[in-house]
């Protein structure tokens, strides 16, 4: 019956499509839907896919679209860029987004997203693990939907809160870096490894990604030189739109110090082991380096596997999944910031537990309406590309 009701929804959707497009609604904030064509193209199939496929763009759009929703859109060619944009990533007053619900639906199978993997990838191993067959061919949005009516009893929606400044997270390095294979441009993966919540809604699940760039690489050189490698922060993506700014501070280094005490070594370096592990690196850094890390020496090498801690740069409203009451956590271990305490001293953060922060959450959903009472899986109006 639920699975009816969502496909005609879908369905009512797609036949006003036309009309919500006339209507010029403007980008919903915080986020706007910029870039070409052929970068929008690109950021969708990577989201959906993985990979940037060949062939014209018209070609390519008429492929996302058949796989995502059953049909084509209406609309310019930009217009139906930014609208499949809006809905995988940013969602609509009264529906997250598609990779909201698939992360949602990730999590309660696995307590844990794998943001790295595309979103066809995720979905596959998801209807495999629970119905032993994949649903291939169907629309994605229908399969998403039909997860959570399998897996939640309610639908679901984003609520805001706000994610304090000074929080701290734990990060494991997906990838290896050293001065011999990375180079200025290229992208490391870092996934957090607990679950963010704030007063019993889900911000960022395990498997969150935090995606850095190498800013600059010396190589060792002649007469004993050392190599270098600075690496900058970007921010963390979590369940909703919004993306928390991250850095290492004060917080961070205790958190660091403690990891280094209890000979936290992650899968890869040992925390605290000098130039060669990511504690000793954060430590190093120059001033002014507060949002990433400088590492030199003549044999750098950071693991994959090996572990760090940062800490959210400031205050900042989120969009988060509110967990039925079923499956909250019933014993939490309670992480405040404390900016001006040691956390290693007071016992107080536990990196092998979730950060579970209890606070204020906004009676509004993360683009300012009321809370939603719930409702079907839908397809958000055409933007306006600026």
């Amino acid at each position: 019956m639920r699975t009816a009701k969502i496909f005609l929804a879908l369905m009512l959707v797609f036949t006003s499509s036309a009309c919500l497009a006339s209507e010029g609604v403007p980008d919903p904030d915080p986020n706007s839907i910029e870039g070409s064509s052929g970068q929008m193209m690109a950021r969708i199939e990577q989201i959906i896919y993985g990979y940037v496929a060949k062939g014209g763009l018209i070609e390519r759009l008429g492929k996302v679209e058949e796989d995502l929703f059953g049909r084509s859109l209406p609309g310019t060619i930009a217009e139906r860029h930014a609208a499949i944009l809006t809905f995988l990533e940013i969602g609509t007053d009264e529906q997250p987004s598609m990779m909201f619900k698939l992360g949602v639906a990730e999590w309660v199978v696995n307590k844990k997203i794998r943001a790295s993997e595309s979103a066809t990838r995720r979905l596959e191993d998801l209807e495999v693990n629970l119905t032993g067959a994949s649903r291939n061919g169907n629309p994605i949005v229908m399969r998403v939907e039909s997860l959570l009516a399998t897996l939640v009893m309610d639908p679901v929606t984003a609520r805001s809160v706000l994610l304090p400044g000074n929080t701290i997270m734990k990060f494991r390095f997906m990838d290896e870096l050293s001065p011999a294979k990375s180079k200025k441009g290229d992208y490391v993966r870092l996934e957090l490894t607990n679950d963010i919540i704030v007063n019993q809604c889900l911000v960022a699940p395990a498997g969150s990604l935090l995606i850095t760039e190498v800013r600059d690489v010396k190589r060792p050189r002649m007469f004993g030189i050392p190599g270098e490698v600075r690496l900058s922060f970007n921010e963390l993506i979590p369940l909703g739109p919004q993306k928390p700014l991250v850095f290492v501070g004060k917080e961070a280094e205790n958190a660091i110090k403690e990891a280094r005490r209890a000979g936290d070594r992650g899968e890869g370096a040992v925390i605290g082991a000098g130039a060669v592990s990511i504690a000793g690196a954060a430590l190093l850094g120059p001033v002014g380096l507060v949002s990433g890390v400088f590492i030199r020496g003549n044999s750098i090498k950071i693991p994959e596997g090996s572990v760090t801690f940062l800490q959210t740069s400031g205050d900042i409203v989120v969009s988060a999944y509110p967990i039925p009451s079923s499956i909250q956590i019933t014993e939490p271990v309670i992480t405040t910031p404390q900016p001006q305490s040691d956390l290693s001293s007071t016992g107080a953060y536990n990196p092998d537990r979730d950060t579970i922060i209890k606070g204020d959450v906004f009676n509004k959903n993360a683009y300012g309406a009321n809370t939603p009472t719930g409702g079907d899986f839908e397809l958000p109006p055409e933007q306006q590309v600026r």
